[in-house]
């Protein structure tokens, strides 16, 4: 029942940010906005353990193959379209993987390297 509870509280934030960008027509996804939200309210409420949601998330995490299969199907469906852009496409997602890469390396020695000596 707790992880039915915490993954209902995932959806239910999720539900709200896609609110959010519906009414005050965002250009970000309503996902990203939930998420936004959600970790604003694990800030405001700092006695939540940061990790109150992980038993739910975890059952997310472990299907997390199954949020591929759309897009592994638009590929297949677009397949033409891919070959004629391939070299652009190839160089955009060489370059935002690598811009991924390189912000998630910074935020996380930001976020860990601050309590110990350098």
């Amino acid at each position: 029942m707790k992880k039915f509870v915490q993954l209902a509280l995932i959806f239910l934030f999720y539900y709200f940010g896609v609110q959010v960008k519906a009414w005050l027509s965002l250009p970000i996804p309503g996902s990203i906005i939930g998420l936004l939200l959600l970790l604003g309210f694990i800030i405001v409420f700092k006695n939540l353990a940061v990790n109150t949601h992980a038993d739910g998330a975890s059952i997310l995490i472990r299907n997390f193959t199954l949020f591929f299969i759309p897009t592994t199907v638009a590929i297949i469906l677009y397949l033409d379209l891919f070959r004629t852009w391939n070299a652009v496409s190839f160089v955009t997602v060489l370059l935002s993987t690598l811009l991924t890469i390189a912000l998630t390396a910074w935020a996380i020695e930001r976020s860990v390297g601050k309590g110990e000596p350098r």
